[in-house]
């Protein structure tokens, strides 16, 4: 018996699900994997395979597995003594580089997950606005809790304004009528955004949304859209969120707000702004994130936040995102990526393809016209489900990491680090080529 397998049977009889998390269960195994350590590009498995990364830690991995300049930083860190949940210097430090980095985050406070991010952030937003109700995109993700954990069928069920006919719960367990606190529309749909402003004029506390949602593969927004939802919470005094969990750091400096030219009132990071350690962030105008305690009413704090650990991995992340060619090189290998995946789905007549940006890629099979991507309602009429779980299914065998959650009506969200090499990406389009012809 594998060891990997001995485990998992060892681990289902202690912990739920022979899993500490439920995305942790790859469904194409009918279990997880089970790694025994990861360096650069790479992660290993207990059974000693070797695997080319693209599940990158559900996206907390941009600086790459075992990075030295972040390595050294711990090191240091645990000989100071570990956990240090007070303030240091380096918090100080950290913080000043990122309000740097991000024009936007006049003022920040650290917490430990996008989830508590965006929960303090909907919290905050209220305080401040005297408002209760959030406008929320449809299939976008903010965090597992009963603020914002709201999609419908996924794009089927919008009426002629764009508008959710219906909220409805992701998961069981909400509380009865948490569902009255959010409203969706449609993403993309600046007429779905004037409708609902209109609606529910004089009751909307703040619009969230993900200024590009890799949750649902890698669905980008436009300038011009972004644009205009900015000038009408202006009009409204509606505060505008972005959650920017996964695409902090994945963009040049200022991350999607300044690619979008866009100034949120509010702002959430996580992942790799740590590089996968505990670390997120609550960014945003200065009289709008003192409404944090102890200047103002709303509390927001917990024993692991701001950890030392973290605030280290935090700083070397920032100091290589500001290093000068560092997105030069992100963008060079999305290039080199891109061109050669779409290559590989017409070589081998199977309608798709990749959607890059910012160092995170959805693979779309099913139909090959990119400006179906902006709109979820013609992602999930145009893609083919059960094509991802047989790619990574096939993708496993050659050596290649990919997560499959299950057959869902668009992408998984995928990615690389910046110490994935050329010669990484040349090997996986190879290894993807003969995945391609068992596919076909």
């Amino acid at each position: 018996m594998k060891k990997s397998s001995e485990l998992y049977n060892r681990a289902k009889k202690v912990m739920v699900g022979g899993v500490c998390a439920g995305g942790r269960y790859n469904q194409v195994k009918e279990g997880p994997t089970i790694l025994d350590h990861a360096e650069g590009s790479k992660v290993y498995d207990v059974d000693g395979k070797e695997y080319i990364d693209f599940h990158c830690g559900s996206g907390g991995i941009l600086f790459g597995w075992k990075n030295p300049q972040i390595e050294e930083a711990i090191r240091k860190g645990v000989d100071r003594g570990f956990f240090m949940n007070f303030d240091t210097e380096d918090t100080v430090e950290m913080a000043e580089l990122f309000t740097k980095l991000v024009p936007t985050a006049e003022k920040i406070r650290l917490t430990n997950s996008g989830t508590e991010a965006t929960l303090a952030a909907i919290r905050i937003a209220r305080a401040y606005t005297g408002k209760n109700l959030i406008i929320k995109m449809d299939g976008h993700f903010h965090g597992m809790h009963e603020m914002i954990w709201f999609n419908d069928k996924y794009g089927m069920d919008i009426d002629e304004y764009g508008e959710t006919r219906e909220v409805v719960p992701e998961i069981k367990g909400f509380p009865k009528g948490a569902e009255d606190n959010v409203r969706l529309i449609e993403f993309n749909n600046i007429e779905a955004v004037k409708h609902v402003f209109a609606k529910y004029r004089g009751d909307i506390a703040a619009i969230i949304m993900e200024p590009v949602s890799y949750d649902l593969g890698c669905m980008p927004s436009t300038k011009e859209y972004m644009q205009e939802v900015r000038k009408l919470c202006d009009k409204e005094g509606i505060l505008l969120i972005y959650d920017e969990v996964i695409t902090g750091l994945r963009f040049r400096p200022g991350s999607a707000q300044m690619y979008y030219d866009v100034k949120p009132d509010l702002s959430t990071f996580a992942k790799a702004v740590a590089n996968g350690f505990s670390l997120a962030v609550i960014a945003g105008r200065a009289e709008v994130m003192d409404m944090c305690n102890p200047l103002g009413p709303v509390v927001i704090s917990g024993t692991s936040t701001g950890n030392l650990l973290s605030v280290l991995a935090a700083k070397e992340c920032l100091k290589m995102a500001s290093e000068p060619g560092f997105y030069d090189d992100i963008e060079k290998k999305e290039k080199l990526l891109e061109e050669g995946v779409n290559d590989l789905f017409r070589k081998h007549g199977i309608p798709g393809h990749i959607r890059t940006q910012g160092a995170q890629f959805g693979l779309y099979f099913g139909y090959e016209d990119p400006q179906l991507d902006y709109r979820l309602h013609d992602t999930v009429t145009h893609f083919a489900p059960e094509m991802y779980p047989k790619f990574v299914r096939e993708a496993l065998e050659e050596g290649l990491h990919f997560y499959c959650g299950g057959a869902q009506p668009f992408p998984h969200h995928c990615g690389f680090t910046s110490m994935h090499t050329e010669k990484d990406l040349t090997v996986a389009l190879e290894k993807i080529d003969k995945v391609f012809a068992k596919l076909k």
